[in-house]
């Protein structure tokens, strides 16, 4: 987290910057705003991480991670004060880049399922209009979390690869056992830069 938060810093000062990585194990990343004791069956048991962006809490060991901070001035959006529109705008080149990895990933908003399954502590569990999903079965593919400042974005986001190394029920309250999506996450950093448009 303290490589992504050193991402944002230096779009803040006008350099973009990603990263793509996994996890040694099972680690649980929590939104900083969030309540790890309301929202992990058992915190203190539990290898945890609080995130610079917000969102809920995210299952990782069995995912590839994405840590991507651009100056607001690069982006095609002309409203860098709505945060849905920086959103879309940082999303965008991910999807294409998921894409190019063969996931057949969407904004859930571009597609008849956003707003499936319940509200809950685990990122997964819910789809909102702008989460990334699977075009054709609105399986959620993608948790992702955004911190805008004045001058730059930062998206996390985790892509399930293959089943969770654990029950995610066992450390995240109401969490949602997904069926298990396998891809392809070599190409994923050259794809994303070239979706990026920077190398």
């Amino acid at each position: 987290m303290r490589l992504d938060a050193e991402l944002l810093e230096a779009a803040e000062r006008g350099t973009p910057g990603w990263r793509v990585y996994c996890w040694a194990g099972v680690w649980v990343s929590v939104g900083r705003f969030e309540s790890v004791e309301k929202d992990l069956v058992d915190p203190e048991h539990t290898r945890w991480v609080r995130r610079p962006t917000g969102g809920k809490a995210v299952l990782h060991g069995h995912d590839t991670t994405i840590g991507c901070a651009l100056p607001l001035s690069m982006l095609a959006s002309s409203d860098h004060r709505s945060i849905k529109s920086v959103y879309r705008a940082i999303v965008g080149p991910v999807v294409v880049a998921l894409r190019v990895c063969g996931l057949d990933a969407e904004l859930a908003e571009d597609t008849p399922f956003h707003g499936k399954g319940i509200p809950s502590g685990d990122c997964f569990a819910f789809s909102s209009p702008n989460d990334v999903v699977h075009r054709l079965t609105g399986r959620k593919l993608c948790g992702c979390a955004l911190r805008l400042t004045d001058s730059a974005v930062l998206l996390q986001a985790s892509i399930p690869n293959g089943a969770p190394l654990v029950e995610p029920a066992s450390v995240i309250v109401n969490a949602d056992l997904l069926d298990p999506v396998e891809w392809d996450d070599r190409g994923l950093e050259q794809a994303l830069a070239a979706s990026l448009g920077v190398s």
